[in-house]
């Protein structure tokens, strides 16, 4: 039977993988798709530097968990259904605002018809910070989770200890 500890870490796994392939690809064929990115600058594969040790981060530690005999830790019965949310709600929220702002950022470079009203391209800098922002959420759930999830579990003198 599968823990939810253990339903967490493969959500985690399956997200990161999915991420990073979906944004691979894309970002590779980001110029045939129409992406508006200066490639004598390689903005696609800098982009690609922003996001990824995000999500190799976290295969990383579960390609560890695997082959480490001092195993994670459990959750708490109570606290199970908060665990999901900070799980799947940040990835939720990451894949929905990326696709949202390169979207965004795709229509603000497209040509305009002229009854159209004029809208301000978005510049590279603005779509890094914005991509930055998306990451600051899953930091600041998602790799503290991951980190008692994937890590060794206390040891045997601090869970007495209350500490």
């Amino acid at each position: 039977m599968t823990t939810p500890a253990q339903s967490a870490r493969m959500a985690i796994v399956i997200y990161s993988l999915a991420i990073t392939g979906v944004l691979i690809v894309c970002l590779i064929l980001a110029q045939p798709l129409g992406m508006r990115f200066d490639y004598g600058q390689e903005q696609n594969l800098r982009l690609i530097d922003i996001v990824l040790p995000t999500f190799f981060g976290y295969l990383g530690a579960a390609s560890h968990f695997l082959f480490n005999a001092n195993r994670g830790r459990d959750v708490d019965p109570q606290n199970v259904g908060m665990m999901r949310l900070l799980v799947h709600g940040p990835f939720l929220i990451f894949i929905a605002a990326v696709s949202a702002l390169f979207l965004a950022h795709y229509l603000s470079h497209r040509p305009l018809a002229t009854n159209e009203p004029r809208i301000d391209r978005m510049d590279f800098n603005s779509l890094s910070r914005y991509l930055s922002v998306c990451l600051g959420l899953l930091a600041a759930t998602v790799s503290i989770i991951s980190s008692y999830l994937f890590g060794a579990p206390p040891a045997k003198d601090e869970v007495g200890s209350g500490s």
